[in-house]
């Protein structure tokens, strides 16, 4: 099936972009991707459709975070929208020298380094052009659980200090039952999943994302409506407990 763009868009940049990469675990080992494919069979759709709806909008800023290589902003190209795609520098250096080896317009997307565990995102956003005064459609698919409660915090915060009325913030957030405690799920997780080497730092009940969102000042969309894809189950004392992935959508 092909992937959908808008008409200036891109169609085969995607693949081109990607060749020869290859998924290795902590230990340089080819790394089994199936799970996160699984997971990315429903989410790919959910994020396409809100850059595209943005896009038709009038939204004139995409501002991805922890890009990674995804080729949204190929895809989705349209006169005067500017993407900014965030991630680590390593990431951004090898993204950009790929970009550079396509035949294909990349004027319009500006690649970021950062570091989420360190960085302060509105200072990187101001000196990368972002214009606080313009909404913007802030997109983190498949990162805040890979930071520190903490980090995945100020990251939310950073990204209000940016958001102009009318600009969403879509997110995908691991969501553990309500009644547990979070820092007892996480920790159970490292355990017994990765035995003590967990990537994976924030799994917060349902009514905590929504809370932490409405403290930064954004409203979820049909916040009675779960959007949901069910990652794994965790065992825990009790029962075993269905760790989700949810797609939250809030407007500033």
């Amino acid at each position: 099936m092909t992937a959908p763009r808008t008409p200036e868009g891109d169609p085969d940049a995607g693949r081109a972009l990607v060749k020869g990469l290859q998924a290795l675990d902590q230990d340089g080992e080819p790394s089994d991707i199936s799970l996160s494919l699984d997971l990315l069979a429903p989410r790919a759709p959910y994020f396409d459709q809100l850059v595209l709806d943005a896009v038709k909008a009038g939204v004139r800023q995409v501002v991805n975070l922890g890009a990674g290589y995804d080729d949204r902003a190929l895809r989705f190209r349209h006169t005067g929208v500017q993407f900014f795609e965030l991630d680590l520098p390593d990431v951004i250096a090898d993204k950009a020298r790929r970009l550079d080896a396509l035949d294909t317009d990349t004027t319009h997307v500006a690649l970021t380094e950062v570091d989420f565990a360190t960085d302060d995102v509105a200072t990187i956003l101001a000196r990368a052009g972002h214009d606080a005064q313009q909404p913007t459609l802030f997109i983190a698919e498949h990162l805040v659980l890979f930071l520190t409660p903490d980090d995945v915090a100020r990251l939310i915060a950073g990204v209000s200090q940016r958001a102009a009325r009318g600009s969403t913030l879509a997110l995908t957030a691991e969501v553990h039952p309500a009644g547990l405690d979070s820092t007892l799920v996480v920790s159970t997780v490292d355990n017994v999943m990765f035995t003590g080497a967990s990537p994976l730092h924030t799994i917060k009940s349902r009514d905590a994302w929504l809370t932490l969102l409405d403290q930064h000042g954004w409203q979820v969309h049909d916040a009675a409506k779960v959007t949901v894809v069910n990652h794994f189950e965790l065992p825990m004392t009790e029962k075993p407990a269905q760790i989700q992935t949810q797609f939250l959508t809030a407007t500033a």
